[in-house]
């Protein structure tokens, strides 16, 4: 990963009046962000402006928004139990409704070929939508408690991660809504750690994140675990991220950077880079390691003796408890877009022009 420093570079304001819970940026341009008392509002990142705005849909708070590639005028808005399809230059009405789901939807995301959308609720459920024939694929039914984040595989293709607030990741087949396997995330917890600092922050499953063959959980007790997809059926754990204070609210791999950058932000208001290259190297070097668990510390953060930190890029202070991360490319400019507790959301630039970046955002 390049070394570069991660600055502020705008602040899109004056449209929500409550917190901005969610984000996405279209490849040509375009930012969504959702919010409390149904406020969906896109605005233009090149020049920073609103550009629509929609106000009290259905009552309910915008969850979760998601842009197509394939299409980037198609818009995918989670409001309470539904989902709005959009065509972004119209936003006057929603062009289809989707209500396949039972309770509130916490994400929705597209798969590579997009033929698939998969919304997952408090119900902890995700449904796979047939996207071209309007109509529900599976029911994927595991969690035993909310199911907070669901993304498909995009080198796998019928597999899908899920986790949820039952402290589960499960890796699918979703064609034939089977779980391939199951791994809690107790199994990780230090045996080292105070025990009153389990019980108040157990490692609930708040985001999971994939890219290629490898995925990112973050989760309740502050602490981002690694893992890498192996074969057709199965996963295995390739370490512990720690330099969170608090729960990991989110974790995000930029489509602009190479598969070993992590983005990940907390409830302590910290955005962090981490450089999974080195992150692997340190592992190799000398990190400890317990039962054949491996933990990687950020020396600052934990203040312990003989860590490494030559994993983590860059560590800033937003100041805010983060509900969201996005990020894109806009006229060769990196960019990551951060929704906190706050009506404003901020884009942070990571520098450098990338042609390949040009035409990828996520």
């Amino acid at each position: 990963m390049q070394e570069q420093a991660m600055t502020q570079e705008s602040r899109f304001t004056g449209s929500h009046q409550d917190s901005v819970l969610c984000l996405a940026c279209s490849v040509d341009g375009v930012l969504a962000s959702g919010g409390e008392s149904g406020e969906l509002c896109l605005w233009s990142v090149e020049k920073p402006g609103l550009l629509h705005q929609v106000s009290g849909l259905q009552d309910a708070d915008v969850t979760a928004v998601c842009f197509s590639v394939k299409q980037p005028h198609v818009l995918c808005a989670a409001v309470g139990e539904s989902v709005l399809l959009y065509d972004s230059r119209d936003m006057s009405k929603a062009v289809h409704q989707f209500e396949f789901n039972s309770e509130e939807i916490n994400e929705v995301n597209f798969n590579v070929k997009e033929n698939f959308l998969a919304p997952c609720d408090d119900s902890g459920e995700v449904k796979i939508i047939d996207f071209e024939g309007r109509k529900l694929f599976k029911t994927l039914r595991g969690h035993e408690n909310i199911c907070s984040s669901a993304k498909f595989c995009p080198k796998k293709t019928w597999g899908m991660v899920s986790g949820g607030l039952d402290q589960n990741v499960i890796l699918w087949d979703f064609s034939r809504g089977k779980k391939l396997k199951i791994c809690n995330m107790q199994d990780f917890v230090s045996e080292d750690g105070p025990v009153s600092a389990y019980m108040c922050n157990p490692p609930l499953v708040h985001s999971v994140d994939v890219s290629g063959q490898t995925f990112a959980c973050g989760l309740g007790n502050s602490v981002i675990q690694m893992f890498k997809l192996e074969g057709k059926k199965s996963f295995q754990h390739t370490g512990s991220l720690q330099g969170h204070s608090q729960g990991v609210s989110q974790v995000h791999f930029p489509k602009f950077e190479v598969d070993d950058t992590l983005v990940s932000a907390g409830n302590d208001g910290k955005i962090i880079l981490w450089d999974l290259a080195d992150s692997q190297k340190s592992h190799a070097a000398g990190s400890s390691s317990k039962h054949g668990k491996k933990v990687v510390k950020d020396e600052d953060a934990a203040g312990t003796a003989g860590t490494v930190k030559s994993h983590i890029s860059q560590n800033i202070d937003h100041g805010s408890k983060i509900n969201w991360l996005a990020s894109g490319c806009v006229k060769g400019k990196r960019l990551l877009f951060v929704a906190d507790v706050s009506p404003v959301v901020t884009a942070y630039s990571l520098g450098g022009d990338d042609e390949k970046a040009s035409s990828e955002s996520h």
